[in-house]
Protein backbone atom coordinates (compact mmCIF):
# COMPACT_ATOMS: atom_id res chain seq x y z
CA UNK A 1 0.00 0.00 0.00
CA UNK A 2 2.86 2.35 0.70
CA UNK A 3 4.30 2.42 -3.30
CA UNK A 4 0.55 3.58 -4.36
CA UNK A 5 0.08 7.62 -5.54
CA UNK A 6 -1.04 9.23 -2.45
CA UNK A 7 -3.18 10.58 -3.92
CA UNK A 8 -5.07 7.59 -5.48
CA UNK A 9 -8.30 6.44 -3.46
CA UNK A 10 -8.47 3.04 -2.14
CA UNK A 11 -11.54 1.84 -4.45
CA UNK A 12 -9.21 3.14 -7.50
CA UNK A 13 -6.28 0.95 -5.94
CA UNK A 14 -8.60 -2.29 -5.06
CA UNK A 15 -9.83 -2.08 -8.88
CA UNK A 16 -6.72 -1.79 -10.65
CA UNK A 17 -5.57 -4.38 -8.29
CA UNK A 18 -7.94 -6.98 -9.23
CA UNK A 19 -8.03 -6.35 -13.40
CA UNK A 20 -4.52 -6.77 -12.84
CA UNK A 21 -4.41 -10.65 -11.35
CA UNK A 22 -6.49 -12.72 -13.09
CA UNK A 23 -6.40 -16.09 -10.71
CA UNK A 24 -8.86 -15.77 -8.09
CA UNK A 25 -6.96 -17.18 -5.72
CA UNK A 26 -3.86 -15.33 -5.75
CA UNK A 27 -5.96 -12.24 -6.06
CA UNK A 28 -7.44 -13.07 -2.98
CA UNK A 29 -4.60 -13.24 -1.38
CA UNK A 30 -3.33 -9.94 -2.03
CA UNK A 31 -6.44 -8.58 -1.03
CA UNK A 32 -6.02 -9.81 2.23
CA UNK A 33 -2.67 -8.59 2.42
CA UNK A 34 -4.11 -5.02 1.49
CA UNK A 35 -7.24 -4.62 3.85
CA UNK A 36 -5.91 -5.64 6.68
CA UNK A 37 -3.35 -2.27 6.46
CA UNK A 38 -5.86 -0.13 6.22
CA UNK A 39 -7.70 1.53 8.82
CA UNK A 40 -11.49 -0.05 9.87
CA UNK A 41 -13.70 3.60 8.95
CA UNK A 42 -11.36 3.89 5.32
CA UNK A 43 -12.14 0.11 4.65
CA UNK A 44 -16.19 0.26 5.20
CA UNK A 45 -16.30 3.89 3.23
CA UNK A 46 -13.92 1.58 0.53
CA UNK A 47 -16.56 -0.80 0.49
CA UNK A 48 -19.68 1.09 0.01
CA UNK A 49 -17.90 3.08 -3.00
CA UNK A 50 -16.99 -0.35 -4.87
CA UNK A 51 -21.01 -1.19 -4.15
CA UNK A 52 -21.89 1.86 -5.61
CA UNK A 53 -20.01 1.52 -8.57
CA UNK A 54 -20.59 -2.82 -9.02
CA UNK A 55 -24.26 -1.87 -8.75
CA UNK A 56 -23.48 0.45 -11.67
CA UNK A 57 -22.78 -2.65 -13.85
CA UNK A 58 -18.71 -1.71 -13.82
CA UNK A 59 -16.85 -5.09 -14.35
CA UNK A 60 -13.74 -3.84 -12.47
CA UNK A 61 -15.77 -2.81 -9.26
CA UNK A 62 -17.60 -6.09 -9.17
CA UNK A 63 -14.45 -8.29 -9.24
CA UNK A 64 -12.88 -5.98 -6.26
CA UNK A 65 -15.92 -6.20 -4.55
CA UNK A 66 -15.92 -10.02 -4.97
CA UNK A 67 -12.36 -10.26 -3.94
CA UNK A 68 -12.29 -8.02 -0.81
CA UNK A 69 -16.06 -9.87 0.55
CA UNK A 70 -14.34 -13.25 -0.11
CA UNK A 71 -10.61 -11.95 1.81
CA UNK A 72 -12.93 -10.64 4.76
CA UNK A 73 -14.09 -13.81 5.29
CA UNK A 74 -10.58 -15.32 5.74
CA UNK A 75 -10.24 -12.17 8.34
CA UNK A 76 -12.76 -12.86 10.97
CA UNK A 77 -11.46 -10.22 12.98
CA UNK A 78 -11.18 -7.84 10.70
CA UNK A 79 -15.04 -8.55 8.98
CA UNK A 80 -16.35 -8.40 12.21
CA UNK A 81 -14.49 -4.92 12.67
CA UNK A 82 -16.01 -3.87 9.35
CA UNK A 83 -19.39 -5.66 9.27
CA UNK A 84 -20.10 -5.97 13.14
CA UNK A 85 -23.20 -7.38 14.56
CA UNK A 86 -24.69 -8.05 11.07
CA UNK A 87 -22.76 -11.08 10.49
CA UNK A 88 -24.74 -12.95 13.40
CA UNK A 89 -28.29 -11.19 12.34
CA UNK A 90 -29.39 -14.85 11.71
CA UNK A 91 -28.23 -16.45 14.95
CA UNK A 92 -31.58 -16.40 16.67
CA UNK A 93 -34.03 -17.64 14.25
CA UNK A 94 -34.84 -20.93 15.88
CA UNK A 95 -35.29 -22.78 12.71
CA UNK A 96 -31.94 -23.13 11.30
CA UNK A 97 -29.21 -26.07 11.83
CA UNK A 98 -27.85 -26.15 14.88
CA UNK A 99 -24.14 -27.84 13.39
CA UNK A 100 -23.54 -29.20 17.05
CA UNK A 101 -27.38 -31.25 16.67
CA UNK A 102 -26.66 -34.52 16.57
CA UNK A 103 -30.42 -35.26 15.75
CA UNK A 104 -29.43 -33.69 12.57
CA UNK A 105 -25.92 -35.33 11.53
CA UNK A 106 -27.56 -37.76 8.46
CA UNK A 107 -27.01 -41.33 8.72
CA UNK A 108 -23.85 -42.77 7.12
CA UNK A 109 -25.04 -46.44 6.88
CA UNK A 110 -22.54 -47.55 10.08
CA UNK A 111 -25.16 -47.95 12.09
CA UNK A 112 -24.15 -45.25 14.93
CA UNK A 113 -23.31 -40.96 14.51
CA UNK A 114 -20.20 -41.00 13.19
CA UNK A 115 -17.49 -39.00 15.24
CA UNK A 116 -16.92 -35.39 13.77
CA UNK A 117 -13.11 -36.80 12.16
CA UNK A 118 -14.85 -39.75 10.77
CA UNK A 119 -17.10 -37.48 9.01
CA UNK A 120 -14.33 -34.93 7.87
CA UNK A 121 -12.44 -38.20 6.54
CA UNK A 122 -15.48 -39.02 4.64
CA UNK A 123 -15.71 -36.07 2.73
CA UNK A 124 -12.50 -36.02 1.58
CA UNK A 125 -13.05 -38.81 -0.33
CA UNK A 126 -13.46 -39.40 -3.88
CA UNK A 127 -16.14 -41.84 -3.46
CA UNK A 128 -19.71 -40.21 -5.13
CA UNK A 129 -21.57 -42.49 -3.42
CA UNK A 130 -20.87 -40.73 -0.29
CA UNK A 131 -21.37 -37.23 -1.57
CA UNK A 132 -25.31 -36.74 -0.93
CA UNK A 133 -24.68 -37.70 2.92
CA UNK A 134 -21.84 -35.64 3.07
CA UNK A 135 -23.70 -32.74 2.16
CA UNK A 136 -26.39 -33.28 4.08
CA UNK A 137 -23.91 -32.78 7.64
CA UNK A 138 -24.48 -29.53 9.56
CA UNK A 139 -21.00 -29.28 10.33
CA UNK A 140 -19.25 -26.14 8.54
CA UNK A 141 -16.09 -27.70 8.88
CA UNK A 142 -17.20 -30.99 7.24
CA UNK A 143 -18.55 -28.97 4.67
CA UNK A 144 -15.19 -26.77 3.95
CA UNK A 145 -13.01 -30.31 3.46
CA UNK A 146 -16.30 -31.36 0.91
CA UNK A 147 -15.95 -27.77 -1.05
CA UNK A 148 -12.22 -28.82 -1.87
CA UNK A 149 -13.30 -32.61 -2.66
CA UNK A 150 -12.36 -32.86 -6.72
CA UNK A 151 -15.50 -34.81 -7.29
CA UNK A 152 -18.32 -32.11 -6.34
CA UNK A 153 -20.05 -30.25 -9.13
CA UNK A 154 -21.50 -26.96 -8.94
CA UNK A 155 -24.93 -28.35 -9.46
CA UNK A 156 -23.74 -30.15 -5.99
CA UNK A 157 -22.76 -26.62 -4.08
CA UNK A 158 -25.97 -24.87 -5.22
CA UNK A 159 -28.17 -27.97 -4.11
CA UNK A 160 -25.91 -27.20 -0.75
CA UNK A 161 -26.20 -23.67 -0.56
CA UNK A 162 -30.12 -23.45 -0.82
CA UNK A 163 -31.29 -26.03 1.54
CA UNK A 164 -33.57 -24.91 4.19
CA UNK A 165 -33.20 -24.55 7.06
CA UNK A 166 -29.33 -23.69 6.97
CA UNK A 167 -26.10 -22.63 8.94
CA UNK A 168 -24.84 -19.30 8.17
CA UNK A 169 -21.36 -20.37 8.86
CA UNK A 170 -21.96 -23.04 5.89
CA UNK A 171 -23.10 -20.56 3.53
CA UNK A 172 -20.00 -17.92 4.35
CA UNK A 173 -17.42 -20.89 4.33
CA UNK A 174 -19.17 -21.35 0.32
CA UNK A 175 -19.01 -18.03 -0.13
CA UNK A 176 -15.14 -18.15 0.86
CA UNK A 177 -14.23 -20.52 -1.50
CA UNK A 178 -12.97 -19.31 -4.68
CA UNK A 179 -13.65 -22.17 -6.28
CA UNK A 180 -17.20 -21.64 -5.61
CA UNK A 181 -17.70 -17.90 -4.97
CA UNK A 182 -16.69 -17.39 -8.59
CA UNK A 183 -19.98 -19.25 -10.10
CA UNK A 184 -23.29 -16.96 -10.65
CA UNK A 185 -25.89 -19.63 -10.02
CA UNK A 186 -23.65 -20.87 -6.37
CA UNK A 187 -23.76 -16.63 -5.39
CA UNK A 188 -27.45 -16.73 -6.53
CA UNK A 189 -28.15 -19.29 -3.89
CA UNK A 190 -26.62 -17.88 -1.18
CA UNK A 191 -27.95 -14.47 -1.68
CA UNK A 192 -31.09 -16.21 -1.68
CA UNK A 193 -30.97 -18.18 1.75
CA UNK A 194 -32.76 -16.41 4.91
CA UNK A 195 -29.40 -18.21 6.84
CA UNK A 196 -27.01 -16.08 4.88
CA UNK A 197 -25.95 -13.06 6.92
CA UNK A 198 -27.54 -9.99 5.37
CA UNK A 199 -24.03 -8.18 5.25
CA UNK A 200 -23.26 -10.95 2.72
CA UNK A 201 -26.17 -11.62 1.06
CA UNK A 202 -26.50 -7.67 0.35
CA UNK A 203 -22.74 -7.43 -0.28
CA UNK A 204 -23.39 -10.28 -3.30
CA UNK A 205 -26.17 -8.93 -4.68
CA UNK A 206 -24.51 -5.86 -6.78
CA UNK A 207 -22.74 -9.21 -8.53
CA UNK A 208 -25.79 -10.91 -9.68
CA UNK A 209 -26.96 -11.13 -12.95
CA UNK A 210 -29.84 -9.20 -14.05
CA UNK A 211 -32.50 -12.16 -14.50
CA UNK A 212 -31.02 -13.19 -10.82
CA UNK A 213 -31.69 -9.49 -9.28
CA UNK A 214 -35.26 -9.79 -11.16
CA UNK A 215 -35.85 -13.09 -8.93
CA UNK A 216 -34.73 -12.65 -5.83
CA UNK A 217 -36.38 -9.02 -5.93
CA UNK A 218 -39.87 -11.10 -5.78
CA UNK A 219 -38.71 -14.25 -3.86
CA UNK A 220 -40.76 -14.25 -0.33
CA UNK A 221 -37.94 -16.79 0.92
CA UNK A 222 -35.74 -13.92 0.25
CA UNK A 223 -34.58 -11.79 3.27
CA UNK A 224 -36.78 -8.30 3.22
CA UNK A 225 -33.34 -6.24 2.97
CA UNK A 226 -31.84 -8.39 0.13
CA UNK A 227 -34.54 -8.23 -1.59
CA UNK A 228 -34.88 -4.33 -1.59
CA UNK A 229 -30.85 -4.00 -1.98
CA UNK A 230 -31.48 -6.03 -5.23
CA UNK A 231 -34.49 -3.42 -6.48
CA UNK A 232 -32.76 -1.07 -5.38
CA UNK A 233 -29.49 -1.94 -7.63
CA UNK A 234 -32.00 -3.13 -10.69
CA UNK A 235 -32.82 0.53 -10.01
CA UNK A 236 -29.72 2.15 -10.28
CA UNK A 237 -27.86 -0.30 -12.78
CA UNK A 238 -27.12 0.71 -16.52
CA UNK A 239 -28.47 -1.17 -19.43
CA UNK A 240 -26.40 -3.59 -21.20
CA UNK A 241 -26.52 -3.33 -24.43
CA UNK A 242 -25.60 -6.76 -25.47
CA UNK A 243 -27.84 -10.35 -23.64
CA UNK A 244 -24.22 -11.10 -21.71
CA UNK A 245 -22.13 -9.36 -19.10
CA UNK A 246 -18.60 -10.23 -18.36
CA UNK A 247 -18.46 -13.19 -16.61
CA UNK A 248 -16.66 -12.32 -12.87
CA UNK A 249 -13.49 -14.81 -12.32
Amino acid sequence: MQNEGVDEPLVDVLCRRAAAVADIAMRVQLFRTMLVAVEIDALRDTLDRLAGRASLRDPPAQIALLTAEIALCWEPALQRAVHGPRLDATAGDPDLVVADDEARIPDYGRGRVLTLGERKSLARRQDRRLLDRVLRDPHPDVIELLLMNPRLTEADVVRLCARRPNVPLILLRVFRAPRWAVRPAVRAAIALNPATPPVIAEAIVPLLAPDDLRCIAVDERAAPAVRQRCADVMLRAVPVDTGAEPALH
